[in-house]
Formats: C-alpha cells, sequence, structure tokens
C-alpha cells in the first residue's frame, strides 16, 4: 500500500438522468503535492471534485480519504476530513469587512458569543502572515478586488485548518499580476504541507504549479501524468482528442480600412468615477481592450449601445452615424453584434429553450416572421444549424438555455450573434469560463470575421487572448485610457504594468 496516497478514486460514476458526468473513474492523488485537474466544459472534472467535497453523492464506485472509504453527503461531511474547497464564485458577505468575513466561520463559535477575540484574531492574522497574505482587515469586501476576496475565501479555509484544498478555475477574473500572486501562494500551502488540487484549463499555469496532471474528456479519464512528461499542446490535445493550434496570427490589416466606431474626446461620469475615452475602431481590425476588473471597461459596453443614455459631451459616431441620431435602441439599430460580459444577466433568458433564445435581441428583424407571426420552424431550423456549425453539446435546440455547460452557452450565443453578419462586433471576455476546444473555436471565428472586413473590439481580462488577437491593445485605467500598444511592439510585461498603473 502507497503510504503517500491522500485521496484514492476507484471506478467511481455519477449519472444525471441518463447522462454518465462520470464514469469508471479511477485516479490517486498524493500528499503534499499540487495535483491539477483539467478538461473541456463538461468533460467532468468539476463533478469528481463536488464528489470529493460532498455537493454530489457518487452513483458507483468508492473514494477513499487516507485508508478510509468515505461517503459524503454534504460539505460538512468533507470537513470533517480536512477537505476545503474555494469556488469559482465567492461565498463572502460583502458587506462585512475582511476579518469579519474569516471569523464568521469559526465552527465553534456559538450563538450570542463575541467573536471579535483577540485570540482568534491574532491566529487569523498570524496565519495570513506565514502564508504571505496581504489583506486590509477592516475594509468592506464589496470595496475589495477580486485578487483580495479570493485571499480571503483561502484564508477562511486555512484557519479552518484543512490539510486538502480544492480550487476551481481560481484565476478566471484575476490580473496578470495577480495570476502570479496566487500560484506564488499555491507553491506556498504545498511548501507548509498542504495539498492542492487545481480544476483548471489554462494549462501555462498547470506547467508552473502542478506536480501531477489528470486529463478527462467526456465524461471518462483519458489519465494521469507527472507534469514533466507533459507540454501543453500535449494536455491539450488529450483534452480535445486533436492537435489545437497555439500560434498567435499573422497580422493583416484590411486593406480598405475605414473608421467604424469613433469616440472623439468623450467624457461622461458615473457614481464613481469620471470616464474620458478617445478611440477609433477600423474594418478589417481586432482592437483589443485590457484593464483590471471594475476600472471602466464595463461601462464601455452599455455607453457604446446607447450612448444616449448617458450625458456625455465629445462625438461618437458608429457606422459612420451620430449617436444623437440613433433611436432608443442605440446601436443595435445597426449591424453591431454583441458577447455580453455576463451572458445569463445581460444576453438571455436562461429559462426559455434554446431556439427561443436564439432570436433574443433580433425578434424584431423580418425575417423570422411569416404572416405577422414569428416563424418558429424558421427559427429551429436556423438555430439547429449553428448548433451543428459550433458544435454544441449536447445537440438539443429544445432543452433550455440554462441545462447547458458554460462552454456550450458562450457557444450559443457567438453563434447567435455572428449568424447575422453584423460589420461590428463588441466581444467582451468571449472565452470567460470557456475550455480550450471552445476557446479555439471563438477564436477562430473573430479571426474570420476580421479577415471578412469586419470590425471587433475585444475587452478581454485574459491577457494571452488579447496578445494571440489584437492588433492594437489599448489599456483604461480608472476609467481612462492610459497607454496604446501596437502589435509590433507588444510586451506583457509592459501591458501589465500599465493595467496595475506601475511605472515602466
Amino acid at each position: 500500500m502507497n503510504t503517500n496516497i491522500e485521496i484514492e478514486f476507484s471506478n467511481v460514476g455519477k449519472r444525471f438522468g441518463s447522462l454518465w458526468a462520470n464514469r469508471d473513474i479511477s485516479f490517486s492523488i498524493q500528499k503534499n503535492t499540487i495535483h491539477a485537474i483539467i478538461g473541456e466544459n463538461g468533460a467532468g472534472k468539476s463533478t469528481i471534485m463536488k464528489i470529493l467535497f460532498g455537493i454530489y453523492p457518487a452513483d458507483a464506485g468508492i473514494v477513499k480519504v487516507g485508508d478510509t472509504e468515505v461517503n459524503f453527503q454534504s460539505p460538512i461531511d468533507a470537513m470533517k476530513y480536512k477537505i476545503g474547497m474555494v469556488h469559482q464564485h465567492f461565498m463572502l458577505s460583502p458587506a462585512h469587512t475582511a476579518l469579519e468575513n474569516v471569523l464568521l466561520v469559526d465552527p465553534e463559535q456559538k450563538p450570542f458569543e463575541f467573536y471579535f477575540k483577540k485570540e482568534k484574531i491574532e491566529k487569523i492574522k498570524a496565519t495570513a502572515q506565514l502564508y504571505k497574505f496581504d489583506i486590509p482587515w477592516d475594509t468592506p469586501v464589496k470595496n475589495l478586488g477580486v485578487g483580495v476576496q479570493q485571499k480571503i475565501e483561502i484564508l477562511k479555509l486555512l484557519c479552518l485548518d484543512n490539510q486538502i484544498l480544492i480550487f476551481d478555475e481560481p484565476t478566471a477574473v484575476l490580473t496578470p499580476h495577480e495570476i502570479d500572486e496566487l500560484l506564488n501562494q499555491l507553491l506556498e500551502l504545498k511548501k507548509q504541507g498542504k495539498t492542492v488540487i487545481l480544476i483548471t484549463h489554462k494549462l501555462k499555469e498547470v506547467k508552473r504549479v502542478a506536480d501531477m496532471i489528470t486529463i478527462f474528456r467526456k465524461g471518462q479519464l483519458v489519465g494521469s501524468y507527472p507534469s514533466s512528461q507533459l507540454d501543453e499542446k500535449e494536455m491539450a490535445a488529450k483534452m480535445v482528442g486533436k492537435a489545437v493550434s497555439f500560434e498567435k496570427r499573422a497580422f493583416e490589416r484590411f486593406p480598405d480600412a475605414q473608421t467604424v466606431i469613433t469616440l472623439d474626446h468623450v467624457q461622461f461620469k458615473d457614481e464613481t468615477r469620471t470616464f474620458n475615452l478617445h478611440l477609433a475602431l477600423q474594418r478589417g481590425e481586432i482592437l483589443g481592450i485590457a484593464g483590471i476588473e471594475g476600472h471602466g471597461q464595463e461601462k464601455l459596453i452599455p455607453f457604446l449601445l446607447n450612448p444616449k443614455s448617458f450625458k456625455y459631451s465629445g462625438q461618437v459616431l458608429i457606422l459612420g452615424r451620430s449617436a444623437d441620431s440613433l433611436g432608443n435602441r442605440g446601436a443595435r439599430e445597426l449591424s453591431v453584434g454583441v458577447f455580453p460580459e455576463d451572458r445569463l444577466r445581460l444576453g438571455v433568458l436562461p429559462e426559455l429553450k434554446a431556439f427561443q433564445n436564439f432570436v433574443l435581441g433580433y425578434q424584431r428583424k423580418s425575417h423570422w416572421f411569416k404572416k405577422g407571426f414569428i416563424d418558429w420552424s424558421k427559427v429551429k431550423t436556423l438555430t439547429q444549424n449553428m448548433f451543428d456549425k459550433f458544435k454544441v453539446e449536447p445537440n438539443n435546440i429544445d432543452l433550455t438555455f440554462q441545462s447547458f455547460s458554460g462552454g456550450n452557452q458562450q457557444k450559443i450565443v457567438v453563434a447567435r450573434e455572428l449568424f447575422h453578419n453584423p460589420d461590428i462586433i463588441i466581444a467582451a471576455h468571449p472565452t470567460r469560463g470557456v475550455d480550450i476546444g471552445a476557446i479555439e473555436l471563438i477564436h477562430e471565428q473573430l479571426i474570420q470575421a476580421q479577415e471578412k472586413g469586419k470590425a471587433v473590439l475585444l475587452i478581454s481580462s485574459e491577457l494571452d487572448e488579447l496578445l494571440k488577437l489584437s492588433d492594437r491593445i489599448l489599456v483604461i485605467r480608472n476609467g481612462k485610457i492610459t497607454s496604446e500598444h501596437g502589435r509590433a511592439d507588444f510586451c506583457e510585461k509592459a501591458i501589465g504594468r500599465s493595467m496595475l498603473g506601475v511605472a515602466p
């Protein structure tokens, strides 16, 4: 028996209805290692970890923690075995301070007992110091960046003395600097004797920190490998089942460049800041917008879609028309497609079926109608054609939108927006939370649009994505465009410093 095994899965399976999300999964995780779980969306990697954490019961097989066979019915059961999980969506109280959020998870806290005890606070701060977490203790969580919020989530688990820490897509919303900081912290956790399980699709990060890599594809195990045995291309090929391109595209500006969006010294205000924006987007160009979350790029889309709803100064031209001449639907009256940054909140009605969502935002277009009513037969046919083209799984247009995984939801939104052949594509975080196969497909669609002379405004927190696709990159910080970078002189570190407001 290998005494260094911390967790062991033997022929584990999980079924949802007739679909096996995990089938016959067998692998082990060693103590005091960083073990990466990778795979496309819907591959089963999160499901197997939710079984370990007690969110789902297994329908088949055996799970062991150490020498003990376990069958957790809830996360409380898992926590008794010193297992903790940092979820992709943080579980913090926004109104409470950083310190209060950590104090609130004390399992020994009694009702009505004063919880600001000196010894508790000293222990929390000593733990933070041990793991090199710099936290503003008295600041409400709602006023903290996502990088600091994530540190608080990790600290909550460490103060519960968890030995096994599961991280679900921990770098999805972090800046390059914050990602670097988090990966160093994962290595520090390992140094302090913890076992770290990292669910991710970011292969560069896997190569940097993981000791072992377990790969899932379509609910089944591809295999477990020492990190030293696989490079990024080999990992991607095993995840997807075919070779994946990592090459940056060649720069080719469209020969008849024409400006399609102009923001000429535009200024407007929101509740927190004054925006000063000056940019021009040309046909046949992918213009990248980089910036730390919350620094103003999230206001760029609503402003462009309906400038008249803002009190602004300066000039706004979209496809040659002044924003002042547009109606209540703003740029949506023109040939503009939008991938919203939050598809569930801004782009769809999740409880409606996929084919119904396919007409949202375009329900006034005449080509949907027959004798004054929407021709649902035509809608279904066209939706099915796009499902086939974008390889949406499951390939069933009658399922509700919320039934699809995040990556497949994004494919549906992208397919809908590109179906109308827009002249301008505003793509906000187009591959956030999306697996490597879907990333490649979406990137291909944006490049093809650019090559046809379409204009793409690409807003992303993924520097790798911006560097791969963009002809130019503008950095927004505190509502202002602080720097411009041409493809010929792209420098990841320089752009990252500009995002952080750090001098070169």
